[in-house]
């Protein structure tokens, strides 16, 4: 059975706007009304070869405080391209289960399940949105990214063969930026923004 993946076609997700590079949040609202009122499902193979197409990926970024989760991935992973690769997000795919309604939402609290044991709480909010139509993976995605707050570090990868991770400072972040993902990358250069100012 071939996957299903939420999508939103370019010209109605950005409407008359140009379209958006890196991280941003002055639209936040606008897209998440776009992606609710547009958005359906086609075949993941198809949409991968058509820049008409937006897949929406919720990307979520998880800390304690000022200590965020980070990531690596490890050469044993299907998508060679991001082998031994940092990242700062946990996001993919959204799939169909059940309804559009609350569908991106849903997709999060998905990916973080199957991604990372949580035993903490966490609190989640929207703080913005990436675009980066410079690659050719790039221009067939469009983040939609979440701060989740949890409140313990008992936080732990559940595919170690596939990912390591632990939390590190924010102030680590910006000397590793260079090893992420180009996602990463745009989080690392707005942490301020997201986390707010160090205290």
């Amino acid at each position: 059975m071939v996957e299903q993946v939420l999508v939103v076609p370019r010209v109605q997700l950005f409407g008359n706007d140009h379209n958006p590079h890196g991280f941003g949040t002055r639209s936040l609202g606008f897209y998440r009304g776009r992606i609710a009122e547009h958005a359906r499902f086609v075949d993941r193979p198809a949409a991968e070869e058509d820049s008409s197409l937006k897949q929406i990926i919720p990307y979520a970024l998880v800390r304690r405080g000022r200590r965020v989760l980070t990531l690596t991935r490890l050469a044993k992973q299907t998508e060679k391209r991001l082998h031994n690769k940092m990242s700062i997000g946990v996001g993919g795919h959204i799939n169909p289960d059940g309804g559009m309604e609350g569908i991106v939402d849903r997709g999060l609290r998905r990916e973080l399940e199957e991604e990372l044991h949580i035993r903490a709480d966490v609190r989640v909010r929207p703080v913005g949105y990436i675009n980066d139509d410079s690659t050719p993976v790039g221009s067939v995605h469009f983040g939609l990214v979440f701060d989740v707050e949890a409140s313990s570090e008992d936080v732990a990868v559940r595919e170690t063969e596939l990912m390591e991770g632990g939390f590190r400072g924010a102030e680590e972040l910006p000397g590793l930026a260079d090893r992420m993902e180009t996602w990463s990358r745009f989080l690392v250069e707005n942490l301020g923004s997201i986390l707010g100012p160090a205290i």
